[in-house]
């Protein structure tokens, strides 16, 4: 615990750039003030009581400056009131403060970690869950700012605990030390709870990433949830995970509660013994007496705020250690930036694989093994094989998604690496089968690519993509909203729209990941009409099951099993009757 408090503490202290020790200066300044407003009661009642009896306070250091200045009784109730008021003042401050301070740096904690997730190699984000990402950017992070609370609110009782133990001393040292006696043995006897909160916390963490996982895989699979009539069994799922969650917290509770209950029949315990003791074994005067009960009073609720921040603290710290490893599993998949003002191959010859191998950590198999081709800049290329066979990994590789495990891709013979890998991915555009569009204006989906495009060149690329027919027809044109992930339009419409999006960015490199599988045939031919007067001005590759989609190609590429197994021009293959193209053209193995 203690390692984990100190690391956490460490990382508040970098995340706010150290502007959190401003706000703990302000706390312990409110907290002398309290302090020492109720140390003033000291002199009040040695006035009120030197009225009666004639009689002054031995109290040291108070009853040296009572004797020496023999202030009023209306000067010691200014007194006491204008610390009341400073004191209010600067919890007011320190609130505010501390409040503006933490929130600026949780969102800067949000921010970094988005900041990870996109910059994180492709190959890593594949193997994560989008929904334990959205949990972290959510759920954890609001669990580290309860966490930095607690925290805050755990130095606080220190700081009044420690105020009110010094002006115990002043008063009585005896009484002092028992008291502190007494807080260390109730705060010992609640330990098995503070260790409940820490697996507490381990637990709900997990159970918060489940649901997650269960409420984003039904409402992005929405469509087929309903079409399979399981929108139920997702509902009792759903419910199962509240469940757990309920069920966890509400055990936490009782245990949590019962320490509370512990705590104040211990601190009644404590408080008839802490008067007893004072007045039949110290024997203190009446005013002593009456200013001990009032720090007590103000010091046995520390240690109960000392014991539920630190059960809080525990329950959330948890949320952190996994934000942390995820976080830092994140940067240091970082995908290299690649050298300041590094240019884009020009790519006016071919680009070639070599030797080009890919693993992915954990498989029993390469996912590409030993392949061999090259891509001519100004023709189109036809990648076909099974489903699963490595077409689109080979086309992630080619647009520079993915790192070759071993092997070589050159454009123009200049390698692609790290060095250059994301200036050559500038220069390409995919369009792929499932189009992703936003939650906006068809216009603002097609200004993705290029944000300053002007609406005439977008009608341009619509027109391209056959699709300014439809958006025309649309109420409101290109300033129509198209749904959650477009799903106020069709499929076609959409990978239409999709199309449009890659010629807007006018790339060197186009390649179509199954692109027109949502068409109906007639827009289809259309398409491929239009990718075949293409050539010549921009390399196609075009991943693809269908013939209509592959025709109008120069070269093909047939991929099985991660290997290439066969190359060469489309005229060429479609005349060998024993070819894969041959095959596919006849209808057989064309199904994948």
């Amino acid at each position: 615990m203690i390692a984990s408090l100190r690391k956490f503490i460490a990382f508040l202290w970098r995340l706010t750039n150290g502007r959190i020790g401003i706000a703990l200066a302000l706390n312990v300044l409110a907290s002398l003030t309290e302090g020492v407003s109720l140390f003033l009661l000291i002199p009040l009642i040695a006035t009120i009581d030197a009225g009666d009896s004639g009689q002054t306070i031995d109290i040291p250091v108070i009853g040296d400056l009572m004797q020496r200045f023999h202030p009023s009784l209306g000067l010691l109730l200014v007194g006491f009131v204008l610390l009341i008021t400073v004191q209010g003042a600067l919890i007011r401050t320190k609130t505010l403060y501390l409040t503006k301070v933490m929130h600026h740096a949780i969102d800067r904690l949000r921010q970094g970690f988005f900041v990870s997730a996109g910059n994180a190699q492709w190959e890593v984000l594949q193997q994560t869950r989008v929904s334990d990402l959205n949990n972290m950017l959510t759920v954890e992070t609001g669990r580290v700012q309860v966490a930095a609370s607690n925290l805050t609110s755990l130095f606080q009782a220190l700081i009044l605990l420690m105020t009110y133990l010094t002006m115990a001393l002043l008063v009585s040292w005896q009484m002092a030390l028992f008291a502190a006696a007494i807080g260390l043995v109730m705060f010992a006897a609640l330990y098995p709870i503070r260790r409940r909160a820490t697996q507490f916390g381990q637990d709900v963490g997990y159970m918060f990433r489940e649901q997650s996982r269960t409420l984003l895989e039904f409402l992005t699979g929405i469509r087929v949830a309903k079409s399979f009539l399981v929108e139920d069994a997702y509902a009792e799922r759903f419910w199962q995970r509240l469940t757990l969650i309920r069920q966890s917290t509400l055990r936490y509770a009782g245990i949590s509660t019962l320490g509370t209950f512990s705590f104040q029949v211990m601190s009644a315990i404590a408080a008839a013994a802490f008067i007893w003791v004072a007045v039949e074994v110290a024997q203190l005067d009446f005013g002593r007496l009456v200013v001990l009960l009032l720090i007590f009073l103000r010091l046995a609720p520390r240690f109960g705020a000392i014991q539920d921040s630190i059960q809080q603290l525990l329950s959330n710290l948890p949320a952190f250690e996994h934000f942390s490893e995820q976080d830092a599993a994140l940067a240091k998949a970082a995908e290299p930036k690649g050298e300041e003002g590094e240019a884009a191959p020009s790519f006016t010859d071919e680009i070639r694989l070599e030797g080009l191998s890919l693993s992915y950590p954990g498989a029993a198999k390469p996912a590409l093994d030993d392949i061999n081709l090259t891509i001519k800049c100004g023709r189109i290329t036809a990648l076909i094989g099974p489903s699963g066979s490595g077409k689109s990994t080979i086309a992630d590789l080619i647009m520079g998604l993915l790192r070759p495990t071993s092997g070589r891709m050159t454009v123009d013979g200049v390698e692609i690496t790290d060095r250059n890998r994301r200036a050559w991915r500038g220069s390409v555009a995919f369009v792929p089968q499932e189009a992703f569009l936003l939650h906006d204006t068809i216009a603002a989906n097609l200004r993705i690519a290029l944000p300053d495009a002007s609406d005439e060149l977008l009608w341009s690329v619509l027109d391209q993509a056959k699709a300014r027919s439809f958006v025309e027809q649309l109420s409101d044109g290109l300033q129509t909203i198209v749904g959650e992930r477009g799903t106020r339009l069709s499929g076609g419409e959409r990978q239409r729209i999709a199309m449009a999006r890659a010629l807007l960015r006018d790339p060197r490199l186009l390649i179509l990941d199954e692109a027109t599988s949502a068409l109906d045939w007639e827009n289809q031919q259309k398409i491929a009409a239009d990718i075949a007067a293409m050539r010549g001005k921009v390399t196609i590759l075009t991943v693809a099951h269908r013939p209509s989609m592959i025709r109008f190609a120069d070269d093909m590429i047939a991929i099985e099993d991660g290997r290439c197994v066969e190359s060469g021009t489309f005229a060429a293959l479609a005349a060998d009757p024993h070819s894969r193209l041959a095959a596919m053209l006849r209808g057989e193995g064309a199904e994948s």
